[in-house]
Parts: C-alpha cells; sequence; structure tokens
C-alpha cells in the first residue's frame, strides 16, 4: 500500500511540475505586457524570452511523459500504448489536439524569441513586435490551461494506453506536422510585425527588408508540410491520389494561396515601396486563414482523416481568438492606414502584373474558402451537400491558364514604366511553340479535349518562358534571378503534370484469387502468395502479385494490417517507379468465408513531376530567404 501510495505521489508531482510549467509562462508573459506598459522594453523582451523557455521545457516534459509511457496523464492515455515503436510513441505528442496546441503555443514563442535575438536595431519597433507576438502567445495559452490541458492527472492510472490512430503511425507523419506548424505558426509574427509598423508608422521598404526572410521561412515551412501531406496521403491512404479537397487539406492551402499573394506585395514594398496597405491587408489575412485550419482541425465539425478533436466546444473557444485576433488586427489597419498612401501603377509594368497575379491568387482563396465553409454552414442547419473535385476543378481551371500566362509575362516586365510591344517579341515565339507542342501532344494521344490542350500550352509558356531567361543570361549569372527562376518553373512543372496525371491516369477494380491472372491495360497481374505475419502492435496480411508490363516483370507487395491498440484496419499500399509513371496496388479486407481479394490498381502517370515541381517551388523559397535585393 505503502509502495501504490508513493507511485501515486510521483505521478501527482509530475502533474504538478509540468502544470507549474504552464502557470510560470503565463506569468512572464504577463509581466512582460507590464513592463512594456511602463515603457522597460528591454524588460519586457526579456520576460517573454523567459516564459519562452518555461514553455519549451514543458513541452520536453510532454515528450518524456509519452517516452516512458506515463498513462497518469491524460494526453499520454489517450494517443499512446506500451506496444508502440519509440517513433509513435514520440508523434503521439503532437497527434492529439492537446499535444498540437501546446506545440502551436512553442512555435509562436520560438519565432518571437528568435526574432528578438536576430533583429538588433530599433528597440521600440522590436518591442512593439514582442508585444503582438506575446498577446497572441497569451491568448493560446490561457486557451490551453483552461479548456486543453495535456497535463490533466487520471486517478487511478490506467494499466495502458489509447494507442495512436494508426494511419499517424507513419514516419512521415513524424514530421509532416511540425513543418505545417512551423508554416502555420510563423505567420504570427509576420502579424507582429506588420501590427508593429503600422503602429509605429513604420511601413516601407525597410520594414520590407526587415520582414522578407521572415515571411519566406514561413512560406517555405508551409509548402513543405503540404509537400510531406501529400505524399503522404499518395502512398498512405490507399485513394491512389496526391490530393482529395478534403476540408483540412484545403485549410493548408488557403493560407498558402494568401501567405504566396503577400510575398509578391512585400516584394513590391521592398522594392518600390508601394501596395503598403495590400501588403498589412494580406499578411492579416494569412494568420487569420492559419487559425481557422486551426479551428477547423480541433473544432470537431469535420469528419477528416486530419481531424482529431470531439469537442465542439473547443471550436466555439478558437472561434471566438480568430474573430477577436482579425478584428483587432483590423482595427489597427483601418486606424494608422491613412498614413501610408501609395502612388500610381503603371497597366503594363511588373508591379501591375504581380498585382494581377495576386488577385487570381485571392479568387482561387476565395472559391477554395467557399467550397470548405459553404457545407460546414449549411449542416449547422440541418442540410447537407457534398463539393468535392468537380466543383474545384471546374472553377479553377480557366483561369489557372491565364493565371499561368500572367506569371510568364510579369518577370519580363520593368518596374514603374510601360513596355514597348516590340520587347515581347520572344513572348509571341514562346506563345506559338507552346500551342505547337501541345497540339502536338493532342493529335499523337488522341486526347481532343480543350483543357487539357489549354493546361498543356499555359504551363509550358511558364516553363519554357523561364528556361528562355535562363538562356538569355546564360553568360550573366549575377543577373539570373535564381530564386524565382526555381520557384517559377516549378509551379510549371507542377501544374504541366497536374494536368498530364489527370487526363493518362488509370484505374481499375478487379477481384483476384491466389493462382489466379487478371490481364488489363496491357499488363498481366497474377496473385502467386499470401500470408499472415504477427508484427509487434498489428497483424499483416501480406500478398505478392506478379506483374507483366511487356517485357518487364516486377512484383507489388499490398497488404492489410489489424492493429490491436486500437482496433483498426488499414490497407498498406505497394508501388513500383519508373521513369514516367507509378503501379500503385492496394487491397481490400477479405471476407473471412472466402479466397476472394478485393484490389484496386493505379497507374498514375507523371507523378514524379508533381514531387519534382514542389521540391523547385521550396527550392525557390529557401533561396529567397537568403538572397540580398539591391
Amino acid at each position: 500500500m505503502h509502495l501504490k501510495n508513493l507511485e501515486i505521489g510521483k505521478k501527482i508531482m509530475a502533474s504538478n511540475a509540468a502544470n507549474i510549467l504552464l502557470f510560470l509562462c503565463i506569468f512572464f508573459s504577463f509581466l512582460s505586457n507590464l513592463f512594456f506598459y511602463k515603457k522597460k522594453y528591454s524588460l519586457s523582451i526579456y520576460s517573454y524570452n523567459l516564459s519562452s523557455i518555461f514553455v519549451t521545457f514543458s513541452f520536453l516534459l510532454l515528450i518524456f511523459f509519452f517516452y516512458s509511457s506515463n498513462f497518469s496523464i491524460s494526453a499520454v492515455y489517450e494517443n499512446s500504448h506500451t506496444l508502440k515503436p519509440l517513433f509513435y510513441k514520440l508523434a503521439g505528442t503532437w497527434g492529439n489536439h492537446e499535444g498540437s496546441l501546446l506545440l502551436f503555443i512553442l512555435i509562436v514563442s520560438l519565432y518571437g524569441t528568435l526574432f528578438s535575438f536576430f533583429y538588433k536595431n530599433n528597440t521600440k519597433f522590436k518591442s512593439w513586435v514582442i508585444f503582438f507576438q506575446n498577446n497572441i502567445y497569451l491568448i493560446f495559452l490561457i486557451f490551453l490551461i483552461v479548456k486543453s490541458n495535456p497535463f490533466d492527472l487520471i486517478i487511478p492510472t490506467p494499466r495502458e494506453g489509447l494507442g495512436l490512430n494508426p494511419i499517424l503511425q507513419d514516419p512521415l507523419l513524424i514530421i509532416h506536422p511540425p513543418f505545417l506548424y512551423l508554416g502555420y505558426v510563423g505567420f504570427s509574427l509576420t502579424l507582429s510585425l506588420v501590427l508593429a509598423a503600422l503602429v509605429t508608422k513604420q511601413l516601407n521598404s525597410a520594414w520590407a527588408k526587415i520582414s522578407w526572410p521572415w515571411v519566406m521561412v514561413s512560406w517555405v515551412f508551409l509548402t513543405i508540410g503540404i509537400s510531406l501531406g501529400s505524399i503522404w496521403a499518395y502512398y498512405e491512404l490507399g485513394w491512389g491520389g496526391y490530393w482529395f479537397w478534403d476540408p483540412v487539406e484545403n485549410a493548408s492551402l488557403m493560407p498558402w494561396l494568401a501567405g504566396t499573394a503577400l510575398i509578391h506585395s512585400l516584394l513590391v514594398l521592398k522594392i518600390k515601396n508601394e501596395m503598403r496597405n495590400w501588403t498589412a491587408l494580406l499578411a492579416i489575412l494569412t494568420f487569420s486563414l492559419s487559425l481557422l485550419g486551426t479551428f477547423l482541425v480541433r473544432s470537431g465539425i469535420l469528419n477528416s482523416v486530419h481531424a482529431f478533436a470531439n469537442d465542439p466546444d473547443r471550436g466555439i473557444f478558437i472561434l471566438l481568438i480568430i474573430f477577436f485576433i482579425t478584428t483587432t488586427a483590423l482595427v489597427i489597419q483601418i486606424s494608422f492606414s491613412s498614413y501610408f498612401k501609395d502612388k500610381k501603377i503603371y497597366f503594363f509594368s511588373k508591379e501591375s502584373f504581380l498585382s494581377i497575379n495576386n488577385f487570381f491568387l485571392l479568387f482561387f482563396l476565395f472559391v477554395i474558402l467557399l467550397g470548405t465553409i459553404y457545407p460546414i454552414f449549411l449542416a449547422a442547419f440541418g442540410e447537407t451537400i457534398s463539393i468535392g473535385p468537380d466543383y474545384y476543378n471546374n472553377i479553377l481551371a480557366p483561369f489557372v491558364f491565364i493565371f499561368l500566362i500572367a506569371m510568364s509575362i510579369g518577370p519580363i516586365l520593368k518596374w514603374s514604366q510601360n513596355i514597348r510591344l516590340n520587347e515581347l517579341y520572344f513572348v509571341f515565339i514562346i506563345f506559338l511553340m507552346s500551342l505547337l507542342i501541345s497540339y502536338l501532344v493532342i493529335i499523337f494521344t488522341q486526347r481532343n479535349e480543350l483543357i487539357l490542350f489549354l493546361g498543356l500550352a499555359s504551363s509550358l509558356i511558364l516553363i519554357i518562358t523561364m528556361m528562355f531567361e535562363l538562356y538569355k543570361n546564360k553568360y550573366k549569372i549575377k543577373i539570373i534571378n535564381y530564386p524565382r527562376f526555381c520557384s517559377h518553373l516549378g509551379v510549371g512543372v507542377l501544374l504541366l503534370s497536374i494536368f498530364l496525371n489527370s487526363y493518362f491516369s488509370k484505374t481499375k477494380d478487379f477481384e483476384i484469387q491466389i493462382g489466379q491472372t487478371k490481364n488489363f491495360y496491357n499488363l498481366s497481374l497474377n496473385l502467386i502468395n499470401q500470408n499472415i505475419y504477427k508484427i509487434e502492435n498489428y497483424l499483416e496480411m501480406k500478398t505478392d502479385f506478379e506483374i507483366l508490363d511487356g517485357k518487364n516483370v516486377f512484383t507489388l507487395k499490398p497488404s492489410i494490417r489489424r492493429y490491436f491498440q486500437p482496433d483498426q484496419i488499414t490497407s498498406e499500399t505497394s508501388i513500383k517507379s519508373t521513369l514516367l509513371s507509378n503501379h500503385y496496388l492496394v487491397i481490400n479486407l477479405p471476407d473471412l468465408n472466402s479466397t476472394i481479394i478485393g484490389a484496386r490498381y493505379y497507374y498514375n502517370f507523371l507523378i514524379h513531376g508533381i514531387w519534382f515541381g514542389l521540391f523547385l517551388i521550396i527550392i525557390g523559397g529557401t533561396l529567397s530567404v537568403f538572397k540580398k535585393r539591391n
């Protein structure tokens, strides 16, 4: 009995220690505000950094609780199990509502701390940035303690945990959420920078140069997070695709679109000291949409593989936080925007085309926002509507073509002056080349679809324009804008690959049993083996399919897993990569009284082009973080 009481005492102490750290975070955060109001700016920043240190310790302590399987801690009990491998125990730290919210708060604090460390000039401006960052941090910290404390104690302590969702037990899911959060949350610092610039009346090109690397770092992290999520969904979910227009996927895409528009406006502000109000509004919009993604994941209103909250009350609190932060930011922007007057922008100048691109990005954003929010709004009134890929594809596709052409023309224009048509002669040549190549592809493949033709032509216009610019400046290495070259080329490759993948990929559902052969699409599939294996925390039924593709023979090994805790069944895909395509096979759980297995085969054309396009975009963004502009 004494040993049992001692054990309970230790667990209570562990929970109390973690909660003490959280309360110290709040104390020093409040202290930071107090010092700021008293104009003791250095002490305000110092107190904020102390709070950041304590929240870091609290997150490390949560990681330790997951590592040691301390099931007296509520977050550990609900999202871990002793049978889980170590890496997935650690992933469980942020694979749940409470832990991910603590990670969110940690990243908010770290961005502010890093800015306070690297920015050495203008103490007053820096203190305003930290003031706004601190209050964003404080709001979510209070919400964590009141509604979502990961360190709540469970007495008596359960012997075992409930386990982590099996589809989250994947190596890529260990790094995907942190990268996504580094992007989402990074835009909190962008908002703080904008609000500080508005209040101190320093929203100018000098401010843009200070803000540029922070905006780009957040955008790059968000791009990496979205890309990793797309790759994970492709091979893990067994749906054969890379993007499903899932509401939570859309929630990550919306701040990315707003952030991309923000980058273009920030570029104009940095070089020409124009588009100041646009930049401020886009900064507010970007972080507000990042918070909207937080709301959609944690509100409990979505049925998604990405959503992991089941308490709508929390969603209401998050919605109130979004409203408060966005409204406050807009009030500050409206109050101080009259100090910034922008000059006239020439219609056929670089600035005008950057503005045009921003309008297209915001239009795409509005279409996606409407498709994501409208079904949720109707559901609140008892109505059900399903918005799928056809809605997005049919509305967005025609405008994507114009957007790609504008992306091709914009970079070759000049700042603050109209360009003469005779200086665009090579653009017409590129247009003709792209139209001819696209027409030949249509004729050769016998796919007489207008959308395919326009998609190929507009993508090729952008790709060939970028390659022509590289060739034209091949002896002027310092003139080449490598960040823009990589990112724009990446967009061209990405969209070209998406169009080709959409029209030339194939799918086939079939049933098969051992020894049987199926023939379709000039392929021969033979199920040669089927076995069941006992792994540490699941049973796995593995199959071996021998595939004959022309003269090439290879084996695909799709499987079905049944996890013990929680009791859940997943399909594991098997993929064979070739230069231009993927052979992709997934099986269904067979009937216990049947020897027949259901399967689905995908031929995914040019899927590697999609990953390569995303890689180029990330490289371009990363180079832009460090590029110095005159």
